[in-house]
């Protein structure tokens, strides 16, 4: 979820684009408790809950423009695989395993239908829906998606010629959409089509081919309408989408609408990243607070299920739950805090220290001492 920046320079706004992601998932998964259930019927407020979920495609999109500039521009080296792959693992695995062993010894309850191998090998995605985990895990189907991501596209970085990398993303955005059409089409349920690696690569996918693109020297200006025509056609797309609720939404949500949220923030990272002068949008975008929050947002989308899930039963308990839109709100302002601050803890104790390691290039061939390099005959 949280990979590295690629370029030589750290884009900062990139980094506000991942809090906003964080906080949409957070609003989401918030909101769905709080803020419609203080809200009868369909309103704008179910539209901006409902469609909180981009932030998991915002996530995705980021991933695929950060991780492949981090494959494009060390593909020539002797430890491409090693050093990705080192790097990745010291980023994900360290907190992912730890939490699952937390939940595992003190609240084993949510493993008892599906076990613990789903989540430990990331297959989780390939399942179906089941209650007892979703209530803290509902999110790790997109850590799968991830991981399964970074299995496969290191190996066709590495083997496709750069002249054919751009038509490769292509590929893969039409065949991730037509995928979800044949599914669906077939009767297989919607939760799986979702959660499906093959089905949601458009939005890895977009994020690569901005990666591509940029680095193919093409002309800025060229570049941002082509960015600036992805906003565009995401945002029309939503106008065949629907509103949430509406007869025939969840098809063409499930099919236009994720590549249209897809297109869009595609576009919205490439202004960003081809930005030619700083706008009040990239200074918000690069400010220190959205840039905390997207510093500990890795552990904050792992973490928040469960402050929220807390909060549900401690407040139905004591009959206060939130009886408007605007308490609702506050209940879910205050779950971000609570996430927020489980997560300053797991970057200041566990995270930071253990990505001290990623100096540790153990990987590299040394080069002898001249004293114990073999002389010439």
């Amino acid at each position: 979820m949280l990979p590295e920046n690629s370029t030589q320079n750290h884009i900062n706004q990139l980094d506000g684009l991942r809090a906003i992601a964080i906080m949409l998932v957070l609003l989401v998964h918030g909101g769905m408790y709080y803020i419609l259930n203080s809200v009868h019927g369909r309103s704008v407020w179910t539209d901006i809950v409902v469609n909180g979920r981009s932030g998991v495609d915002l996530f995705f999109v980021l991933s695929g423009f950060l991780i492949t500039g981090i494959l494009i521009d060390t593909s020539g080296r002797k430890d491409y695989f090693a050093r990705f792959y080192w790097r990745r693992a010291l980023r994900i695995w360290p907190l992912y395993y730890a939490f699952l062993a937390v939940a595992l010894l003190i609240h084993p309850r949510p493993f008892s239908s599906l076990g613990v191998m789903p989540f430990a090998l990331y297959y989780r995605n390939f399942l179906g829906a089941d209650h007892a985990s979703d209530i803290y895990f509902g999110q790790y189907w997109s850590l799968c998606v991830e991981e399964q991501f970074y299995l496969v596209w290191p190996l066709l970085i590495k083997l496709c010629p750069s002249r054919f990398r751009i038509w490769l993303t292509v590929f893969l955005i039409g065949l991730a959409f037509y995928l979800r059409v044949l599914l669906l089409g077939h009767g297989m349920d919607s939760y799986i089509v979702y959660r499906l690696p093959f089905c949601r690569m458009d939005s890895l996918a977009i994020g690569a081919a901005v990666a591509i693109a940029i680095r193919r020297g093409f002309k800025s200006s060229t570049m941002r309408r082509i960015f600036w025509l992805g906003v565009a056609i995401g945002l029309l797309s939503q106008l065949y989408v629907g509103r949430v609720e509406s007869p025939g939404y969840g098809y063409r949500f499930n099919t236009v609408g994720i590549t249209a949220y897809a297109l869009f923030f595609g576009g919205i990272v490439g202004l960003c990243v081809t930005a030619e002068r700083r706008t009040l949008p990239l200074a918000i975008l690069s400010s220190r607070f959205l840039r905390a929050i997207a510093t500990r947002s890795y552990a904050m989308y792992l973490f928040h299920l469960v402050p929220l899930y807390v909060s549900v039963v401690l407040l139905y308990r004591w009959g206060l739950e939130p009886q408007h839109k605007w308490s609702g709100l506050l209940a879910v302002a205050g779950i971000a805090a609570v996430a927020y601050g489980m997560a300053w803890i797991s970057w200041r104790y566990f995270e930071a220290p253990i990505l001290r390691l990623k100096q540790w290039e153990w990987y590299r061939k040394k080069t002898p001492p001249a004293s114990d390099t073999p002389q010439a005959a």
